[in-house]
This record gives structure tokens, C-alpha cells and sequence, in this order.
């Protein structure tokens, strides 16, 4: 290795959101290196209740050309877009969590024809990605894993049936009701929470229904609901497909309330099932761990790092 790489992050901040959690992660897998070192920019126009605050890598200043490698995700790109034709003479990775940059009405579609070392959250949103012939530069899949050692431990005594339902607020407080009146236990969340009260609430459960959004790039909270040994119910959203399995890691109806109704009552009446499914569920999340992203992407950085000019 020639030197210590300073790699530029980027970040507008709004509200906690998944894929702020997974920039963090990459900045962290950045950090655990003695030859990179990352540095990332806030834009004060940011919440200041920020996920990052008080860490050692923030810098009060954007300057791409002063860094080594830059890494984007998002509408990260408006701000390189002050610093025209800067993609040409850095290494830019762009981490896509979704499949917007793929629709051609999109904002981030535009960006498609930036040069950029493209890291795709799973194989769907690189296929999408891919099938538009847009892409300035090579397209990598690092499928999106967790640090299971952050989670708490499952209770053996929870015995409620746990709604992730923010993203499908409407679904999830019709399902509450009606799975109320079969007298189920239930704890339904439709409003933004710490992350780690959210945590625990899924593991005071023994049955988590997670409601995404139709079409997701990768969708996390059913992979740490899985983690966590809790059996899932989790309809298709696309970007789940590689770790929900039906009926093997977990079971997937139809995004609709008569459908999760009867999945999740089905599921209630049948103890083996749910033993199962908690079985093999964490089973396939501990193929999705932080430490095989991290090793898969630092492979990769060693790649873009050893053609730098000395």
C-alpha cells in the first residue's frame, strides 16, 4: 500500500433514515484501515441532531479536489456538481441503495453518465442499474449486512406480534386492529423512533411484520428482524428477494391487509412454524454480516488505492 488515502463523504441530513445508517457503516469500514482515512462534510443546512455529531472525521469544508477518493450516495452528486469535471480526475464511488437511478424521470438517473465505481446494496438494484446502458463506469454488488453484535438480545417472554409499519402507516394500523380483535398482542409502529428503542422492540416480539415500500433496494429492518431470531412476515419489495425466502426464512404475502392478516394468524397458531422460520432466518442473516461487507469492500478500495499516483 503507497500511503494513508484520505476518502471524502458527504452528507445532507433531514431525518434518520436507513441509508444514512449504511453511509455510516462505510465510513466505519473506511476507518478501521491504518491506510484510508475518511473525512465527512455536513452541509450546515443540516438537522443538527446529525447521527454523526461530535465524531473526529467530520471537516468544516468541502474540497473534493484536496481529497483522494470521494464517495457519494444520493442527491450526494449536487455537490460535486459545484466542482465541474471533478469525477474525471478523482475516483468517485457512488453507493446506490435503490432503484430511482434506474428511472429515467428521475434526478439520479441524470447521474448515470458521471464516471463513477458504481457499489450497488444487492444484485436486483445492479441488474436494474445495468439494463439502462447508462452507466459511466464499472457497477459492483456489495450486498447490504448488518452488525449483528449491536443488536439486543431476543426475549424469550415476548409474546406480541410487532408491526414495523412507518413506511405503510395505513396498512399497519388496519392490521393492528384486526389482529386486536383475534386477542393478539399487539405493538404497532408508525412514527420515527431512536434507533435503538426500535431495536428492542422487535426483540420483545416473537412474530415482526415489516411493511416496505413496493420497491426496495435492499430493505433492512427484515435482515435485523431475522438477526434478531424473530419470526418474519415481510412482502416482496424486490431488493429483499436474496434473504426472504417464502415459508423458509420467512413467509411474504401479498402487500394487503386481508393477506397479512391471515399470514400472521397462521403463523400464531403454529409454534413449529415459528421455530423454524426463527431458525433459518438467523441462519441466513449471518450470511449478511459487517464484517463480509467490510472485507468486500476494502478488497475493493485496495483496487482503487493502488492506481492512485504516488
Amino acid at each position: 500500500m503507497k500511503r494513508t488515502a484520505t476518502v471524502l463523504f458527504h452528507r445532507n441530513y433531514r431525518g434518520f433514515q436507513g441509508g444514512h445508517l449504511k453511509l455510516y457503516d462505510y465510513i466505519n469500514h473506511t476507518a478501521s484501515t491504518d491506510w484510508l482515512r475518511p473525512q465527512l462534510f455536513v452541509d450546515p443546512s443540516s438537522r443538527q441532531d446529525h447521527i454523526w455529531a461530535d465524531h473526529h472525521y467530520l471537516v468544516d469544508y468541502y474540497h473534493p479536489e484536496s481529497a483522494d477518493v470521494l464517495f457519494v450516495a444520493g442527491t450526494d452528486w449536487r455537490a460535486l456538481l459545484q466542482h465541474p469535471g471533478i469525477e474525471e480526475t478523482k475516483p468517485v464511488i457512488n453507493l446506490i441503495q435503490g432503484f430511482n437511478h434506474s428511472v429515467r424521470t428521475h434526478e439520479l438517473f441524470s447521474y448515470l453518465s458521471k464516471r463513477a465505481i458504481r457499489i450497488c446494496v444487492s444484485r436486483e438494484v445492479a441488474d436494474a442499474l445495468i439494463s439502462t446502458r447508462q452507466c459511466n463506469g464499472p457497477v459492483y454488488t456489495i450486498p447490504n449486512c448488518i452488525d449483528h453484535s449491536s443488536l439486543p438480545a431476543i426475549n424469550p417472554m415476548g409474546r406480541s406480534v410487532f408491526i414495523a409499519g412507518l413506511k405503510q402507516p395505513d396498512c399497519a394500523s388496519l392490521l393492528s386492529n384486526r389482529l386486536a380483535r383475534h386477542s393478539i398482542e399487539v405493538d404497532c409502529l408508525t412514527t420515527s423512533l431512536p434507533r435503538s428503542e426500535y431495536l428492542n422492540r422487535i426483540a420483545d416480539s416473537y412474530i415482526a411484520v415489516t411493511l416496505p415500500k413496493r420497491r426496495e433496494g435492499f430493505y433492512l429492518p427484515a435482515l435485523e428482524a431475522m438477526a434478531m431470531s424473530v419470526a418474519l412476515v415481510c412482502p416482496d419489495c424486490v431488493g429483499n428477494r436474496s434473504f426472504c425466502l417464502d415459508d423458509v426464512t420467512c413467509v411474504m404475502p401479498e402487500m394487503n391487509v386481508d393477506s397479512l392478516e391471515q399470514a400472521v394468524l397462521q403463523l400464531h397458531a403454529d409454534p413449529p412454524r415459528v421455530e423454524r422460520l426463527r431458525a433459518n432466518g438467523l441462519a441466513r442473516s449471518r450470511l449478511h454480516s459487517i464484517e463480509k461487507e467490510r472485507l468486500m469492500f476494502l478488497d475493493l478500495m485496495r483496487s482503487i488505492i493502488d492506481k492512485l499516483p504516488d
